[in-house]
């Protein structure tokens, strides 16, 4: 039971970092949708245009450089972490006792599947949206078209909160439908894998970086301490007489 008991809390922490690791991202994420959101909505008319296409692009592409730049520090990072890791359990191999690193944290040492671990987290705002939108379509679609129809109060707030959090995935299809597209919103559930590719990518990316960059920096620090070795070294006698050595000719 305790070792049950110790997995779990091990489990608990890997998912706790892993959701922490996820959300300097997902802000910007969020922040794309409602700043499309406030740009695309002006006014009565909800059409789809080759401006709102532009905006789209620009807040998807924003929302993306940020979380390469972000998830390739951490990717950086975890290598850190894993060498820290890989020290402490090899001094506790060879030496008997595990070396005290008060900076290391297991559940933040490098894996490869944890930067997809964390897109997937940012990937569950668009997969819900595109759910929520595909469950209500009829009743979303015919407002759109028609006019008629109606939707509960609480549907209206879950659908702004979807454009606030989610725009960015969710809103040119929302468009598109109100001009006669019939584009299923299922299909907007495809954008979750956005956030996983590009935080999966970027995170294996950084923690090679990270480590050719330490590799570089060895060998130039291996070979200044080479050149210095074979420099002749002075030896000061400190001006005494007789102390230094006559040159042969």
């Amino acid at each position: 039971m305790a070792n049950v008991k110790k997995k779990l809390k091990k489990i608990g922490r890997q998912i706790w970092e892993l959701f922490k690791a996820s959300i300097p991202a997902s802000l910007m994420y969020f922040c794309a949708g409602t700043i499309l959101m406030m740009i695309t909505m002006k006014g009565d008319v909800v059409t789809w245009d080759g401006k709102k296409l532009a905006w789209t692009l620009v807040c998807i592409l924003a929302a993306m450089g940020y979380d390469a730049l972000v998830t390739y520090a951490q990717g950086g990072n975890a290598y850190e972490m894993l060498v820290s890791g890989n020290m402490k359990r090899n001094s506790a191999y060879t030496a008997g006792g595990e070396l005290k690193i008060s900076s290391h944290k297991y559940a933040k040492e490098y894996r490869t599947w944890k930067g997809f671990a964390v897109g997937a987290f940012m990937g569950l705002f668009p997969l819900l949206t595109g759910i929520i939108f595909g469950a209500n379509q009829a009743a979303i679609d015919g407002i759109l078209l028609t006019g008629e129809g109606s939707i509960s109060k609480g549907l209206a707030v879950v659908m702004i909160i979807c454009f606030l959090l989610s725009g960015w995935s969710i809103l040119p299809f929302y468009y598109m439908n109100a001009g006669g597209a019939g584009i299923n919103y299922f299909v907007t559930c495809l954008f979750a894998l956005i956030p996983i590719a590009v935080t999966g990518a970027m995170y294996i990316v950084g923690a090679y970086g990270r480590r050719n960059k330490t590799i570089k920096a060895q060998e130039l620090a291996d070979r200044a301490a080479q050149a210095e070795a074979k420099k002749e070294k002075k030896i000061n006698y400190g001006g005494l007489p007789g102390t230094k050595p006559k040159k042969r000719k």
